[in-house]
């Protein structure tokens, strides 16, 4: 027998599918995988999800003066994270008040014991940039779609209610 068409030390160990399978090609999930994975596990996938959801997680009030900083992973685990919050000035308090609700309702929108605990560390925060939605201008009407308009808002004496509801009613008729 020739020396090439020996058997390798390493395929005399392993049965013969496993180790013709050894050099076949892979798919790039795996290469991504080995790359990846001890970035994730360092920052964790979890806290991206953290940072784009926080003003849906804290609410209107919390948002502009709070934002996450990092997940502190106790050992190990994967689950049970300390999550450590960055908050201006007297935000501090009242976060601090309501972190058990603000863990709460991170752990309600995975499903599972993502965070344990909030770690608050007062900063300065960094505003996020807001985009403007364009001015919207209103839906023209032809002149009998404006007229039983103007009829239906001519008991409303509020000014802003007035305005609303004509843009609701403008935005119905022109649809028609």
């Amino acid at each position: 027998m020739a020396e090439a068409d020996k058997p390798s030390e390493k395929s005399k160990r392993m049965p013969q599918g496993i180790a013709q399978r050894m050099n076949a090609p892979r798919g790039l999930n795996v290469a991504l995988g080995r790359l990846t994975s001890p970035l994730l596990r360092k920052r964790g996938i979890l806290f991206g999800d953290i940072m784009q959801r926080w003003p849906e997680i804290v609410g209107p009030l919390l948002a502009p003066d709070t934002q996450p900083e990092r997940l502190i992973y106790p050992g190990e685990a994967a689950s049970g994270a300390t999550l450590e919050v960055a908050v201006s000035g007297a935000q501090a308090l009242e976060l601090q008040h309501l972190a058990p609700l603000v863990v709460e309702r991170i752990n309600g929108y995975f499903g599972y014991r993502a965070v344990a605990g909030l770690r608050l560390k007062q900063m300065p925060i960094r505003r996020r940039e807001t985009r403007a939605l364009p001015d919207r201008q209103p839906m023209p009407l032809d002149g009998e779609a404006a007229g039983r308009l103007e009829s239906l808002l001519s008991g409303v004496e509020d000014k802003k209610l007035r305005q609303a509801l004509e843009t609701l009613g403008r935005s119905l008729l022109a649809r028609r």
